[in-house]
């Protein structure tokens, strides 16, 4: 009986929530004119991130940087989590290149020349010195220590890989195609929730956002729901969200939203 219960509360399924529990944003009097092939985010000195073309633009109120290593390919994905050590992530070439504050090179991994060769899709900033990545040659999520070059937690092999990642320093959350799974650092599985057609994740400030059909969920923080985001464009958008406010890239501008979020 107690594995029994023990499983109910592993394996719930995410719920959408009623109309009547959505949440609403209200839009704050800002623009920001911005031209990006892609909007990555917001630090906490109001820095711009973005991508156009194979480069990692940083833009402030006096200056603008970039990166680049057109050998790399397209860059996959940027994790600003750390301003001070960024990951930059070529999945082409199976190589995440960590930035410091002014976009120079701190250090790069190239993992198909690693002595224990993997292939991975994924990889995002975790602790000091680490990353979250997911191994597709064993379709398992681990914690790798990029300074040692080795892996300090693995987790247990899933039947499918991965289609997206969204973690903090402490937590990590996995997308297949049926299922939401959630882990610890410590190689626990925290949660695993059956879904259907997510598009993909993105982890804010703890806060799990769900893109489904072009549009924006909140999941709850206590409960097994999710909440629609109203009064935002209904598609075509990409999106960041810190200290309470969402940040909209849309046709050549950043809008900002005040967003209570559930509980």
């Amino acid at each position: 009986m107690r594995l029994l219960v023990f499983l109910l509360l592993m394996l719930p399924g995410l719920s959408f929530a009623q109309e009547a529990t959505a949440v609403t944003a209200s839009v704050l009097d800002t623009l920001t004119p911005l031209k990006a092939d892609q909007f990555i985010g917001i630090d906490p000195y109001n820095n711009i991130y973005y991508l156009k073309g194979r480069a990692l633009f940083k833009a402030g109120m006096n200056q603008s940087i970039q990166f680049s290593d057109l050998r790399l390919g397209e860059i996959s994905t940027v994790d600003i989590l750390n301003p001070l050590k960024i990951t930059v992530f070529y999945a082409e070439t199976q190589t995440a290149v960590i930035l410091d504050n002014t976009l120079n090179e701190i250090t790069r991994v190239t993992f198909s020349e690693l002595e224990n060769f993997r292939n991975i899709s994924h990889a995002l900033t975790a602790r000091d010195g680490q990353l979250w990545i997911f191994n597709t040659d064993l379709q398992r999520l681990e914690l790798f220590d990029y300074r040692k070059k080795r892996i300090l937690s693995d987790f247990l092999p899933q039947p499918d890989n991965a289609l997206d990642l969204a973690s903090d320093f402490n937590t990590c959350w996995v997308l297949t195609a049926n299922w939401l799974y959630q882990y610890n650092a410590y190689g626990s599985l925290i949660s695993k929730q059956a879904i259907a057609d997510f598009d993909s994740i993105a982890l804010y400030d703890e806060q799990l956002f769900v893109l489904q059909n072009g549009e924006l969920f909140a999941k709850a923080k206590t409960q097994n729901s999710l909440y629609p985001v109203k009064n935002i464009p209904e598609s075509g958008f990409q999106f960041y969200y810190k200290g309470g406010i969402l940040y909209l890239y849309r046709s050549a501008f950043i809008s900002y939203y005040n967003l209570n979020l559930p509980k």
